[in-house]
């Protein structure tokens, strides 16, 4: 499953802009994990891994989302998205999730990535495309709108994580294999089970390959993120 709030995915705080402004000014980069080397994925090879068992959403993406998709379920249609009558759902995973998730259809795995991790249920969000592209996304890009409009933040910060509990100053970072909250018994994890968020070796820093990211989240709070990771490498 896929949420940004990595360590209290359960948290009633929402991932909308006014709340990520909030967090993008006062959080805390964590450098070390930034320089993590990644490359972008191919969606040939991956084939939206990532996507595969939907994504937890916030009370005001999940009414966006259900509002679009009602008005506008032929558009969908012509995109390839085949959409199920209800395609926000109320997720609970004990211990590790739970509220209102986008729907999920299953597939056969030979249609998922060659090296689809095994430890991930045979499924994909029903906005998938088979191409693997996000409908949503593409929507957005159909009708001139910056490509994350209407994608969930948890998305499009994918492999990024925002850590907030607590009351804590929220921390930006990228799990890996020691580090991934989702990883317990019988379930090795997440985040670097994915194409675009597992260490690849010869790869750039995390902090270049995800400089897209880092801008658009930066601008919320007014930050030059990618500046600022920039600043601190040593020359």
């Amino acid at each position: 499953m896929k949420h940004a709030i990595a360590d209290n995915p359960t948290s009633p705080e929402r991932l909308t802009k006014t709340w990520l402004t909030g967090v993008v000014r006062s959080l805390v980069l964590d450098h070390e994990a930034l320089t993590r080397p990644l490359a972008r994925c191919e969606l040939s090879d991956c084939r939206g891994t990532c996507c595969h068992d939907g994504v937890y959403l916030a009370d005001d993406e999940a009414d966006a989302i259900e509002e679009l998709v009602s008005q506008s379920r032929e558009e969908f249609s012509a995109l390839g998205a085949i959409l199920p009558d209800a395609c926000v759902i109320y997720g609970h995973e004990s211990g590790i999730a739970a509220g209102r998730k986008t729907a999920t259809i299953s597939v056969p795995r030979d249609v998922q990535a060659d090296d689809y991790p095994t430890h991930f249920p045979a499924t994909r969000c029903v906005f998938l495309l088979p191409d693997s592209r996000c409908s949503l996304q593409v929507m957005a890009e159909q009708r001139g709108l910056p490509k994350w409009h209407y994608k969930p933040a948890t998305c499009w910060l994918h492999p990024l994580s925002l850590l907030t509990e607590g009351g804590r100053t929220p921390v930006l970072t990228l799990h890996d294999e020691g580090s991934d909250p989702q990883s317990r018994l019988g379930y090795p994890g997440f985040v670097p089970h994915t194409h675009c968020g597992r260490t690849c070796e010869g790869g750039a820093p995390a902090a270049e390959v995800l400089a897209e990211e880092l801008t658009a989240l930066g601008a919320l709070g007014g930050r030059d993120l990618l500046g600022e990771l920039r600043g601190a490498e040593p020359c």
